[in-house]
């Protein structure tokens, strides 16, 4: 066996203050909802207690309900855990977010890896309680995964290929420990960076099974309504639809109490108008902004705002089932005709960063080598075109949402630019739920979409939104070369090594060639907080880690 990874008891969070940046937006699913009031109270002067503007609530409390949206992540990843985690570091800018190549103890306080690579044991923290006060054992863990399995849930879709059937990969060797063994060595990283993530979720079977029913046999209904089933830092106290949802502090967390004892989160449509909030003092966070807000924020000195090394981006999803692009001659053109640098400096204002390729270009053992970087070349796509046998301008309509302001900026700049270059683009700018059942239903030329894989692995990235036959390969492309090299990737062995990564500059250079998704730009976090409080963290889903908040002395 390789050397046991330990944990001490506290180590869950790092604690730094969060220094002055600026940054850009969020993602499609962190939509606003109506029926709300566009103002909020001030920010509370109760000890212990935060108060959060956000533009939408959960629209459930349980994530094998569906719910991805922004308010949906926020709410897991505060109220449940899971048995590692990556771990928060000071990035250069000064600001705290995860390194999302180590991993730390959460329920569990260490692991081991046997030799081969394929069987991981972790060794559960005793006296661990749920939020109704449970005590965690292995049978939480398998019987987690048993649901994950058994239900709706998109957490087999996104496990696999490390975790295909968790019946066979999952052992209970007693009350505190779990072995999880994997196919192939090359999966190692995989699992772990997915054990750390929202679909790892561990829930409190003996509370769950208590509220199964012949109709809802595994109490995913009732937890979708109840919400406090899990072990995380903080609890459901009360929810008024499209108002207010309030948080408090879960008295049986393994780390203790956070010094945030309450988050009221409170709904404001307007991005501008949370802002506007933020600055005065009246909440002390403010989440989805938008980036001429942000700017404003940091050169007033009104709220802090952050840098990261993003894993956010904006992207074009281009559908390749249907005309003009199912054609690869215009999706490469497209390409040629996107603004990229003008995006950047006018829907961004700075606050981005060119992308080259679409995984994490920070992982160990990368290569960027004979992958281009986004570059608006209007003769080239005109020339690609013609070689194509397209004489007149290729009409594309660009589907957007308007609760996505900077996407809307960014399609317009794509009409903009993108006529000189051979197309004749129109927008369609559509509500929320409108936007996502074109989306998922594949009724679109081209989606103008924020997105982050979730889990930072490199084989993980890659397949995520190509899978065939996934409900989220939205682009529909579909290729054998690819899978074989990302495969190829896989059998390499470590994902982050330097053999390992040739293998994922072979299969994104393949991607790139059939240009199913055009990369725009890396985008920054877009959350501001008060001077009244410090610890943020960004995270690979952006949200707030409310455990790791303090407040400024």
């Amino acid at each position: 066996m390789s050397p046991r990874v330990a944990f001490p008891q506290n180590s869950r969070r790092a604690q730094v203050p969060a220094a002055l940046a600026l940054v850009a937006a969020l993602t499609l699913a962190s939509c606003s909802s109506g029926g709300s009031s566009d103002t909020a109270e001030p920010s509370s002067d109760n000890e212990g207690t935060i108060v959060e503007a956000v533009p939408s609530l959960p629209t459930s409390f349980a994530y094998d309900d569906g719910d991805f949206t922004y308010a949906g992540f926020e709410y897991q990843i505060n109220t449940n855990a899971q048995l590692i985690q990556n771990p928060y570091v000071v990035n250069d800018e000064g600001d705290l977010q995860q390194d999302y190549f180590t991993f730390e103890g959460e329920l569990a306080e260490g692991y081991d890896v046997s030799d081969d690579g394929l069987v991981y044991t972790f060794y559960l923290r005793e006296g661990v309680l749920s939020q109704a006060g449970n005590e965690l054992t292995a049978d939480d863990v398998l019987w987690s995964y048993e649901r994950k399995w058994n239900t709706a849930s998109v957490a087999p879709l996104l496990s696999a290929p490390a975790i295909v059937d968790p019946a066979r990969q999952f052992e209970k060797i007693d009350d505190y420990t779990v072995q999880i063994t994997v196919d192939r060595a090359g999966d190692g990283f995989t699992l772990l960076a997915l054990l750390a993530n929202v679909s790892a979720d561990i829930y409190d079977s003996e509370l769950l099974m208590a509220h199964e029913t012949a109709d809802d046999p595994y109490a995913v209904a009732w937890s979708a309504e109840n919400g406090n089933y899990g072990f995380g830092a903080y609890m459901l106290e009360s929810i008024t639809p499209g108002e207010e949802l309030v948080l408090v502090a879960n008295p049986n967390y393994y780390a203790g109490e956070p010094e945030v004892k309450q988050v009221i989160q409170r709904v404001v449509d307007d991005a501008g108008t949370r802002a506007n909030l933020v600055g005065n003092g009246d909440v002390d966070i403010a989440v989805q902004l938008r980036p001429a807000d942000l700017v404003d924020l940091e050169e007033t000195d009104a709220a802090q705002t952050f840098l990261a090394d993003s894993i956010n981006y904006t992207s074009a999803i281009l559908n390749t089932t249907a005309a003009p692009f199912d054609d690869v001659a215009v999706r490469t053109a497209f390409r040629y005709a996107m603004p990229y640098e003008e995006i950047i400096e006018q829907v961004y204002l700075g606050r981005a960063e060119p992308m080259t390729g679409f995984i994490n270009p920070n992982y160990p053992g990368g290569t960027l080598e004979g992958i281009e970087e986004g570059s608006y070349q209007p003769e080239r796509a005109l020339e690609v075109l013609e070689d194509a046998g397209y004489t007149a301008p290729v009409p594309v309509s660009i589907l957007v949402s308007e609760g996505v302001p900077d996407a809307q900026e960014v399609a317009v700049q794509i009409q903009t630019y993108a006529g000189d270059a051979g197309f004749d683009v129109t927008i369609d700018a559509v509500p929320v739920a409108t936007a996502n059942e074109q989306y998922y239903g594949r009724n679109f030329d081209a989606y103008i979409q924020r997105d982050q894989a979730i889990s930072q692995s490199p084989p993980y990235e890659l397949l995520l939104s190509y899978t065939a036959g996934s409900p989220l390969n939205n682009s529909g492309w579909e290729s054998q070369e690819y899978y074989d090299a990302v495969a190829v990737g896989v059998e390499a062995g470590d994902a982050l090594s330097d053999a390992a990564g040739v293998e994922w500059n072979a299969a994104q250079q393949i991607w790139q060639a059939a240009s199913p998704k055009i990369p725009i730009a890396f985008i920054e976090p877009s959350p501001a907080f008060s001077f009244a409080i410090e610890g943020y963290a960004n995270r690979s889903e952006a949200a707030i880690d409310f455990a790791n908040i303090t407040f400024a002395q």
